[in-house]
């Protein structure tokens, strides 16, 4: 888990920009190829990082720690499989 709350919210905006960012290098590399599922773990990485945003910020239970880190074990796992999706498309 991350020392604070502050570096676990710049790590849910670091590793969805690396999931959009491979998305493109993807559709870059192989043009008219899959693009509409590339679209697709797109719009799951922008709302899976709303969705992680929203519940974090409705953690209101003290204390906190244990919320935020079944948080973060949820988002990571989520965060893998759409790797994982990006990975099958390039197959």
């Amino acid at each position: 888990m991350p020392k604070n709350l502050r570096t676990f919210k710049k790590d849910i905006n670091y590793l969805t920009d690396q999931v959009i960012s491979d998305c493109f290098t993807f559709m870059y590399v192989n043009p008219d190829k899959k693009e509409a599922e590339a679209m697709e773990v797109i719009n799951k990485a922008i709302d899976l990082r709303d969705e992680v945003f929203d519940r974090l910020n409705k953690i209101r239970e003290k204390p906190a720690k244990p919320h935020i880190r079944a948080l973060e074990e949820d988002f990571l796992k989520r965060l893998d499989a759409l790797f994982e999706k990006i990975s099958e498309l390039a197959k």
